[in-house]
Parts: structure tokens; C-alpha cells; sequence
């Protein structure tokens, strides 16, 4: 059968998405065809000109880069316009599309322009899982997929194909007139089993990352699936909790050092792959066996390499032997700068003492690192931001990102920010790096969108001019000029950097 992967994104939004690639694998090795609608490459319907990797580049969150490799897939066509042409093409037997909060009304008016076709739609990924009532309401969606898409997929078409009931599959919620039939979790996928990625139902510039004033040829290599940790900004937990709740087994997994060692061969002789984004919600959260285990498999390869890490897991032992076989950048979630707040409200027991310390380490092995920030938490005063930024000026980070607290479904802080009044039941989450969304009388909008166009001039440029950096703080016209004004005297540092 023919199956139509539709992936919603904007320019400059999202590494390459590694579960498309799998579920192309997958199908695919069944005997399927699979084609992608990839709305990456058009402009982006709702603003032509955004692009969130050079508005970060603009904001001073990351170094200035050439995009002209991630460009050579562009397209200057009416993205919906193409939808429907590629549809009407191919024929599909099923559309299945992938689906995050902050992309879900791009997909959603994706799929209503190709809604009179009425071809069979699925809809998966973080936001169905954890919001398949509002999914599902929409005319354009048959099913959705509650959790891992693995066997979830293959099993839908293999029913498809075969004309046979696919009502009872696990993890697949079904509408069935005017009732919604709501099949429960299967158990976590044996990771060790899945296929390589199938990279080839990229366009070339979907293959190319900006990363440290660079373009790489970078795809995502998976180490673990899940999170052993619980922050509260972050839905990971929540998996976790579904998982035990349905199938009592642990969402958290490891994927094999054999089995990964496979997957860079894969890349390696056939994408020739320039780096690897290590695909793990924090790399070292492996014991001392199995990171033993890891160094002695990768340093076969030594190809470089960026991972995600906590501050409290770094030594400099286990960083000294990852630059060994290939580490080129971290990437650290701080989140907050205020150790009470951090503990009490995001669930993230460290002192700024050993922050500090920890990423001096970094500074110290010669690794560059990124680091992340969000401010206009439920219960945030523009006071407690300072306290971030204190942290930060205590940091010497090559790149430094602050965004604004975006209530995701799934996260314990939505559930706050409903209970609290600060958003409406329901609403729609969008992209971190946009505006806020939550209305708080400590800390209003307006006040915690000119922090966050700010927040990295208050953390390089000195103290003194910390009133001016107020005044562009400000939305205004005013305001918007003293803000390029002092953006512009900002980009020497990233000279130093």
C-alpha cells in the first residue's frame, strides 16, 4: 500500500526528525511505499520570513552561520498548494502525520486543504499522545497514536493492506461514528530491534545542521529512549507514568552498544555522516560499566559528536575520555537560576554552587556548550529572571538560549498554569521561542517577552548598562531601537567566543 508521512515544521525548527526516518524504515522493509510531505522546505504559512535558527542567530543565542547548504531544498511554492499536488500524484492509501504542540495548527490546516479527499489519516507523536480528545476532534483525523508509533504503524497497515479490522491494535485510538474506540498502550518497543533510519526520504538540505557557527551533515543517533528524571516543564515524566500505568513497564531504556555501533556504520558508509547528534534526553546518565562500555565501542569511530547532559552528572574524567573518542559540544539544561525555585517548583535538585563549578570543567577541557534557559514560569516574578541571569554571567557558555515557558501538554506546570488561571483549558501551546502565552499578575507578558529579547544583553553586556538594557526591555518603538542598538554592541563577544 502507499503511505504519505506528513511532517509539519517551520525553517529552522527541529533537528531531522529521526521517527519519520524509522517509520520509513519500517515500512518500507514490509513492502510498502512511503513518500514525505515535508513543509520544512516551503515558507512557512503563517510568517514567509521566519526562520527560527536566524532568529535565534539575531536574538545573540547562537553563533552567525552560512545557510546556504540547508537552503538547497527551499522551495518558493504555496505550501499548500504542493500538499495537494503531491497527493493528488501519489494517491495515498493512508496519510499519517507527525504531529508536536507547537506545529499542530500547521498540520491541522494542512490536512483540512486536503480534507475533501477523505483518504484515511492517522496523527501520532507527543501532542496525540497527551491531548488525543482535541486531536480527534477534528473531521480530518480518523486515529491517533498514543505513545511509541512503531508497532503501532506496521500493524495499521498491514490491516489496511490485508482489508482486516485494525479496531483492537494496541496504542491506536479509533473513531467509530459518533464513539471513539480507545485501545490501551502496547508494551515499550524493544529499541534494539528497530531498522536503521532511512534517511533517503529527506530532500539533501534536510540533512545539514547549523551547530557552533558551522554546517554540518548531522543526523540523530539514538542512545536511549525516555528520561530517568522528572522535571516539570517537560512531559517526559508523564510517559513514564502512562507507560506504568498501562503496561507496567519502564518507558526509560538503553539501546544495546552493539546496536548502536551498527547504526553509525549505517550512517557512516551510506549518508556519510560528518556528526552525530547523540539522541538522548541526557547522554551521561549511563552507570560506570556502561559508560566504560560506550567510550570503548565509539572510539572506534571518533566521530564528532553533541549530546545533551545535567550539570550534576558531569566529571571531568568522563568528559576528558568523551573528547577523546569525539565529544565537539554539550548542551546544558540550567532551566533557572534561583536554587528554590528551581527545586521547589521544576523538580531540579542542584545547588548554582556546583553549576558553576560542573561547566567550568567544560570550559576547562576545551568543550563549547550551550545553555538553556526558560523564564515566565507559573509563580516567576521578573525578580527570579535576575536570579537567572546571575547564574549565567557566572557561566562562560559559547552559546546561551532563553526562552519563554510554553505550557505543553503533558507537563505537571500545565496542569499548574490551568489550575492557577493563568491559561485556558485547552489552549494550544506554541514554540518556546515565541511570546508567552500565560497571563500572570506578578509577571505579565509584555514584561517577560522584553526579558526574553533581552536576556542575553543583560548577561554580557557589563553592569552599567544594565538601564539602557531596561529601556529595551520596553515594546515599543523606543524600545525596539535601544534593543538593536545594544544587539549590535553585543556581537563582538561572539568574537571571544
Amino acid at each position: 500500500m502507499k503511505v504519505l508521512l506528513i511532517y509539519p515544521n517551520i525553517r529552522g525548527m527541529n533537528m531531522l526528525p529521526p521517527a519519520i526516518a524509522l517509520f520509513t524504515a519500517i515500512l518500507r522493509k514490509d513492502g510498502h511505499t512511503v513518500e514525505l510531505f515535508d513543509s520544512t522546505d516551503y515558507p512557512n504559512p503563517e510568517d514567509s520570513h521566519f526562520d527560527s535558527d536566524k532568529l535565534k542567530e539575531i536574538n545573540l543565542n547562537v553563533r552567525p552561520f552560512d545557510d546556504t547548504l540547508l537552503k538547497i531544498s527551499f522551495k518558493e511554492e504555496d505550501v499548500y498548494e504542493a500538499l495537494e499536488k503531491m497527493v493528488n500524484e501519489s494517491k495515498p492509501d493512508l496519510l499519517a502525520i507527525s504531529l508536536t504542540e507547537d506545529m499542530y495548527p500547521i498540520g491541522l490546516s494542512l490536512l483540512q486543504k486536503i480534507g475533501h479527499l477523505k483518504i484515511p489519516t492517522l496523527a501520532g507523536g507527543v501532542f496525540p499522545t497527551f491531548a488525543p480528545e482535541i486531536v480527534l476532534a477534528n473531521p480530518e483525523v480518523d486515529m491517533v497514536c498514543i505513545g511509541e508509533g512503531e508497532h503501532v504503524i506496521r500493524d495499521l497497515c498491514n490491516c489496511i493492506e490485508k482489508h482486516e479490522s485494525y479496531d483492537t491494535i494496541p496504542g491506536l485510538w479509533v473513531k467509530k461514528g459518533n464513539t471513539i474506540l480507545k485501545n490501551p498502550m502496547g508494551p515499550p518497543v524493544d529499541i534494539n530491534k528497530n531498522p536503521p533510519l532511512d534517511l533517503s526520504i529527506f530532500n539533501q538540505g534536510r540533512l545539514y545542521r547549523p551547530m557552533q557557527g558551522n554546517v554540518w551533515r548531522m543526523f540523530p543517533l539514538e542512545t536511549h529512549r525516555g528520561c530517568p528524571y522528572t522535571c516539570t516543564y517537560c512531559n517526559s515524566p508523564s510517559q513514564q507514568k502512562q507507560y506504568k500505568h498501562d503496561t507496567s513497564k519502564n518507558f526509560f531504556r538503553k539501546k544495546s552498544f552493539e546496536k548502536i555501533r551498527e547504526e553509525i556504520i549505517h550512517f557512516r558508509d551510506n549518508y556519510q555522516v560528518e556528526a552525530f547528534y547523540l539522541w538522548a534526553d541526557t547522554l551521561l546518565a549511563y552507570n560506570d560499566r556502561e559508560f566504560d562500555e560506550f567510550i570503548k565501542m565509539y572510539s572506534e569511530f571518533k566521530i564528532p559528536f553533541w549530546c545533551q547532559a545535567r550539570p550534576e552528572q558531569i566529571t571531568r574524567d568522563r568528559i576528558r575520555r568523551l573528547k577523546e573518542v569525539g565529544l565537539f559540544r554539550m548542551a546544558i539544561g540550567i532551566e533557572h537560576g534561583n536554587d528554590e525555585f528551581r527545586r521547589k517548583v521544576l523538580k531540579r535538585n542542584m545547588p548554582n554552587s556546583l553549576i558553576i563549578e560542573n561547566l567550568k570543567i567544560l570550559n576547562d577541557e576545551g568543550i563549547p556548550f550551550s545553555v538553556n534557559n526558560i523564564m515566565g514560569f507559573p509563580y516567576e516574578t521578573r525578580e527570579l529572571t535576575f536570579d537567572t541571569i546571575e547564574l549565567n554571567r557566572h557561566i562562560n557558555a559559547d552559546s546561551i538560549n532563553g526562552y519563554s515557558f510554553s505550557p505543553f501538554h503533558g507537563t505537571p506546570l500545565r496542569e499548574i498554569a490551568e489550575k492557577e488561571g493563568y491559561i485556558s483549558p485547552g489552549l494550544i501551546a506554541r514554540s518556546v521561542t515565541r511570546p508567552t502565552m500565560l497571563t500572570m499578575p506578578k509577571y505579565p507578558p509584555d514584561q517577560i517577552e522584553g526579558m526574553r529579547r533581552c536576556f542575553v544583553l543583560y548577561i554580557k553586556l557589563p553592569k552599567e548598562r544594565w538601564p539602557d538594557i531596561e529601556k529595551a526591555e520596553k515594546l515599543t518603538h523606543e524600545g525596539d531601537m535601544m534593543w538593536e542598538k545594544l544587539r549590535l554592541e553585543a556581537r563582538q563577544y561572539f568574537t571571544d567566543w
